[in-house]
């Protein structure tokens, strides 16, 4: 009688991308450097739009399309990096986990996540000069307000 024997061959499971997010600033604190690499977004149709949410950072944006869905949260993400190290010096409160709902539904639905990666550089010099437009604002209050 022949036996014969079968070999299970354990095959690698390709790795996940691990987002990496990195900060560094001049001495001064004015010039500012950001990278963040390899953060997944959720792109999913939203009625007649289309709705980007990044996984790893929470952050939302809408297009009419795919691309401009893209688009948006690039924008938005470049704003949200520039208003954090204006706010906080740094990005870390920037670096929360999308809602667990999200992360649910991209499990179920992988096919959608992209994955991004954006480096960019933020001059922070710039605010003040930027806040001297708006030194001579005059309020008015109205008599119900007053």
């Amino acid at each position: 009688m022949l036996q014969t024997k079968v070999r299970k061959r354990a095959v690698a499971k390709p790795k996940q991308p691990e987002t990496v997010a990195m900060h560094a600033s001049d001495a001064e604190g004015k010039l500012h450097g950001v990278g963040i690499w390899d953060l997944r977004v959720f792109i999913v149709p939203d009625g007649k739009f289309w709705f980007a949410q990044g996984l790893e950072i929470d952050l939302a944006a809408q297009g009419d399309s795919v691309e401009d869905a893209k688009k948006n949260f690039e924008d938005g993400l470049a704003s949200s990096i520039d208003l954090h190290l204006r706010m906080y010096g740094n990005i870390e409160k920037l670096l929360n986990l999308a809602p667990a709902e999200i992360w649910q539904e991209a499990r179920r639905d992988r096919k959608r996540i992209n994955v991004y990666s954006q480096v960019s550089l933020h001059n922070l010099a710039k605010s003040s000069e930027m806040a001297r437009w708006f030194d001579n604002i005059t309020y008015l209050l109205s008599g119900a307000a007053a």
